[in-house]
């Protein structure tokens, strides 16, 4: 975006014309679109000057327009009434005394009694509430009140189905005015969610029970099918709460077999295959992508869903070995292949066993309903090239130089790592990874904080630079291993570590 300054305008002699509150407005390039409309949603590129060479805010930094709904107090008295006198497509400059902005306060860096100056390009301009006018008004028994805008024609909104929907919620302030206090349209999300869960406020439940797929109303809830006598964000207590919604579709959200063939695993977990596929059973070092929706059965036989990946619309990323998810979940995957469906019924001590856990209740047996959308071996380094062998019987391979100065002690590092052992089978298997949490090892080399192979293994490397460490069970976890970690007596462990930041590299 464009930003104007001031003095520039002012050598161009613009001739400014006054409303009668003082406010100053120049319109100094006409658009081709229709006059803008108070109670719409208005996208404009601006920039506001508290001196003709000095910018306080402008949306430009921000990278996007900015939105708000004119004539609604949303901004700026001087805002409201300037930007009401222009059409979509039009550029203007306005000087808005300190009455229509912010009067005798100080405002961070703005003085008491400054006239703001501001620039302003209208983008466009959109509805942003239905127009409920000549529209009937049904009202149920619980006090809920329905508007409807557009009827639809689609599948009815089912109790347990997955909804989706566009709205924008608000409430009327003591002046009438509309605010605001959520809209999916501001960000062009839409809304998600299990009907008849209690996810929306018990209004929103009723109402929406009542739609069909493709049908526009307005409900209207009072206190007690909203917040009630609480405060929730700008919403105040006891407020009659608006919702203007779109229903998009309503989806069953399970998946459902007539088979009855049940795969046991060593655990306890049970898995039926609803589509099987052929190819590589996924293994603990495995990097696997799914998507998921997981639920519990409540005490009425309802099908309540507590998590899953639909909503978020980003499956999840899990390495079945890691212990970062629950361990009925890790151990199924590893009885799955890539592009198999599966229902998944979860023992409540391989889930979230007798804490519970948010909405699931204590002692609550779980379903996973899974796709695996995709698998891929773990990134291990690859192992070519020559081995260093070091006279403490430390040995590594450089996969990858480095550059600049080498690390010794007293540097502060920051590494990247993964830790694995071979077992009897050949099989690596992974006892930690840095790479899994998005976190990095950080350090300073030296202090012995760390087992002696990894601080010799990585002594010496260089920014950027990979090595695989190969470490005797002498210089890591010694004659007894770490059973916690899954790490056998007397084993020799490895290290793929990158060096990824060096923070100081200061020498004693």
């Amino acid at each position: 975006m464009l930003i104007v300054h001031f003095n520039a305008l002012a050598q161009k002699k613009i001739s400014y014309k006054k409303t009668g509150n003082g406010l100053e407005y120049a319109i100094v390039k006409k658009g081709q679109g229709e006059k803008l409309k108070k109670g719409y949603r208005t996208y404009v590129n601006f920039t506001t000057y508290i001196k003709p060479d000095s910018i306080y805010d402008s949306n430009a930094e921000r990278g996007k327009p900015f939105a708000f709904i004119l004539g609604q107090e949303e901004v700026l008295k001087g805002w409201d009434e300037g930007i009401a006198l222009l059409s979509v497509g039009d550029s203007a400059h306005f000087r808005i005394p300190p009455a229509l902005a912010y009067g005798s306060k100080k405002i961070g860096s703005i003085p008491a009694n400054t006239t703001l100056l501001l620039h302003v390009k209208v983008l466009k301009m959109e509805q942003a509430f239905y127009d409920l006018s000549n529209k009937d008004t049904i009202i149920f028994p619980s006090g809920l009140k329905k508007i409807i805008v557009t009827k639809g024609s689609g599948e009815p909104a089912k109790p347990f189905n997955n909804v989706s929907m566009q709205f924008t919620g608000y409430v009327l302030n003591q002046k009438g005015y509309q605010r605001v206090f959520q809209s999916s349209l501001t960000n062009s999300t839409v809304a998600v969610f299990q009907l008849g869960t209690g996810r929306m406020v018990k209004g929103l439940d009723e109402g929406i029970a009542t739609m069909r797929v493709g049908e526009k109303a307005t409900f209207i809830l009072p206190p007690a099918l909203g917040f009630g006598n609480k405060v929730s964000g700008i919403i105040p207590a006891n407020s009659t709460l608006y919702f203007d919604i779109e229903l998009l579709s309503s989806v069953e959200p399970f998946f459902h077999s007539e088979k009855t063939d049940t795969i046991t695993t060593k655990k306890g977990v049970k898995i039926i295959r609803l589509l099987t596929k052929e190819g590589r059973t996924i293994t603990s070092s495995d990097v696997v992508t799914f998507d998921y929706t997981g639920y519990f059965i409540d005490s009425l036989k309802h099908p309540i869903i507590f998590d899953n990946t639909i909503e978020r619309k980003v499956p999840t990323v899990l390495r079945p070995g890691s212990n970062r998810s629950l361990p009925g979940i890790e151990e199924a995957l590893t009885y799955l292949k890539k592009g198999e469906k599966a229902i998944l019924y979860i023992p409540a001590e391989l889930g979230f066993g007798i804490m519970g856990q948010g909405i699931i209740p204590k002692d609550k047996a779980l379903v996973f309903d899974v796709e695996i959308l995709d698998t891929q071996p773990y990134p291990f380094f690859e192992s070519n090239g020559d081995t260093i062998h070091l006279s403490s019987g430390l040995q590594y391979l450089q996969i990858r130089a480095g550059t600049g100065a080498a690390v010794d002690t007293g540097s502060s590092i920051s590494l990247a790592y993964t830790g694995f052992y071979i077992d009897s089978a050949g099989v690596r298997r992974i006892f930690d990874a840095s790479r899994e949490s998005g976190k990095t090892l950080d350090f300073i080399l030296g202090k012995g904080n760390l087992i002696k192979g990894f601080e010799e293994g990585v002594t010496g490397m260089r920014l950027g630079e990979g090595r695989t460490l190969i470490i005797p069970y002498s210089l890591g976890y010694g004659e007894k291993g770490m059973p916690g970690a899954g790490i056998p007596p007397k084993t020799t462990i490895y290290f793929d570590v990158e060096l990824v930041e060096i923070k100081s590299n200061d020498k004693p």
